[in-house]
């Protein structure tokens, strides 16, 4: 691959990395899955072939996406099959939340499936792509994109707190007839303050966090002290319990790796102690508000989603054995977590690789600062997806795969292939 072939792909992804975390925004309104980013994603999947005639860096790039879907098409038809040969299986899904509303009846081959593996499908051109082609240099433009968003997001809180309605502009996505905003405007009370959520252009100030957690963990690891302080004010301007469990969790990690007298460490601890010392009541209200009453159930969001998990627990453990292993099919239903979504889709095979994709990185790489934050930053996706955000399909997560799996270190890999004899060097 030439200089001018590998400066198209580098400028290509800078492109795509200061649009890829906005998920709002539909550049053809009425065509689900048209964000700037999916678009990137899948002409990824045209562009790489022509550019690299299938060499090099090219060849690894299709080996490692037709390996995907390999395994993928697998999994789907062996549990596929089984269902059309169980004649007397028929299963009630008025107790789950299935993707397609519209279809009550059909178990196999059901069009959520294909709908669905489109977004799969980006999302692994996207893991792909920056496992194979990721520079350093990209960082700045990866940032560029979560910096982006972080102020659109304060944009919106400003707007708010100024004229008391919604401010955004942009987001033009929608779901089901078209009725329901594809980034929902929610604000929160505590004591007389009334503040908007800040979710910027993604789904919901949840889906916000979910997207920003491991930027502003990376950030933190490339020494970018700003940009981290940036994202952590907004991160926090989410009122999301996802946001704060997802900073609890990497603290108990950067302990793990450094210990209690760690300077990020005591930062986290002594500006929540600041905090909750100058104005405590208001502090407990905020806590209460956040989090304390959706772990107890004792709001609506949290009764819903131990509803729909224990919901979509009792359909998992009333399927056949065989799909129990397999799943009933990618795309069938979508709970409030990934865990259960995972359980019923694809079965104990789907959660078990889902589960090794993400920690085979979190063990091979090695332990510089830079890698740990990757290894933090994975360990906090997968929890926040298995708890609270069954997301699959936004490409920040798959982003972060890839540019950990492109720092493993390659004796690690055992069907790596990437090198040429161009790159071997003899010694002795």
């Amino acid at each position: 691959m030439n200089v001018d072939r590998s400066t198209i792909i580098d400028n290509y992804f800078k492109i795509w990395a200061v649009v890829l975390p906005i998920t709002s925004f539909l550049v053809i309104p009425f065509i689900q899955g048209t964000t700037p980013a999916y678009i990137f994603a899948l002409l990824s999947i045209l562009i790489i072939p022509v550019l690299t005639k299938f060499k090099g860096k090219g060849s690894d790039y299709i080996r490692d996406l037709l390996f995907f879907l390999y395994i993928y098409i697998c999994i789907n038809l062996i549990g596929q099959l089984y269902l059309s040969f169980d004649i007397k299986f028929h299963p009630d899904f008025s107790t789950v939340r299935i993707i397609d509303d519209d279809d009550i009846s059909t178990t196999v081959f059901r069009k959520s499936m294909f709908t669905q593996s489109l977004y799969l499908l980006a999302a692994v051109a996207t893991f792909v792509f920056v496992k194979n082609f990721y520079k350093p240099n990209w960082d700045n433009f990866i940032f560029l994109g979560a910096c982006i968003l972080g102020i659109y997001g304060i944009y919106e809180v400003t707007y708010f707190l100024l004229f008391h309605e919604n401010g955004d502009f942009i987001s033009n996505r929608t779901f089901g007839d078209g009725t329901h905003s594809g980034s929902l405007f929610q604000t929160i009370t505590i004591g007389s303050l009334v503040l908007q959520r800040l979710k910027s252009l993604t789904g919901e100030p949840s889906m916000y966090a979910f997207t920003i957690l491991p930027f502003w963990i990376y950030a933190i690891h490339k020494k970018k002290t700003l940009i981290s302080l940036f994202l952590f004010i907004t991160l926090m301007l989410t009122t999301s319990t996802t946001a704060y469990i997802g900073m609890i969790m990497y603290t108990l990690i950067r302990i793990r790796y450094f210990g209690v007298k760690d300077k990020i460490v005591l930062f986290l601890i002594v500006i929540g102690l600041i905090v909750c010392l100058l104005n405590w009541d208001f502090i407990s209200m905020f806590v209460n508000a956040t989090i304390l009453e959706k772990l107890s159930l004792s709001n609506d969001s949290g009764i819903e989603r131990f509803m729909l998990f224990t919901n979509h627990m009792d359909f998992y453990k009333n399927l056949p054995l065989f799909t129990q292993i397999f799943g009933m099919g990618f795309g069938v239903v979508r709970s409030t977590d990934m865990f259960s979504t995972l359980l019923v889709n694809n079965g104990v095979v789907g959660f078990v690789l889902f589960t090794l994709l993400f920690f085979y990185p979190v063990f091979k790489l090695e332990n510089t600062y830079q890698n740990i934050g990757l290894k933090a930053a994975l360990i906090v996706i997968y929890f926040s997806m298995m708890i609270s955000v069954p997301e699959y399909s936004y490409l920040s997560t798959w982003l972060f795969l890839g540019m950990a799996y492109n720092m493993i270190p390659k004796r690690n890999i055992a069907y790596n292939t990437s090198y040429t004899k161009s790159n071997l060097k003899i010694t002795g």
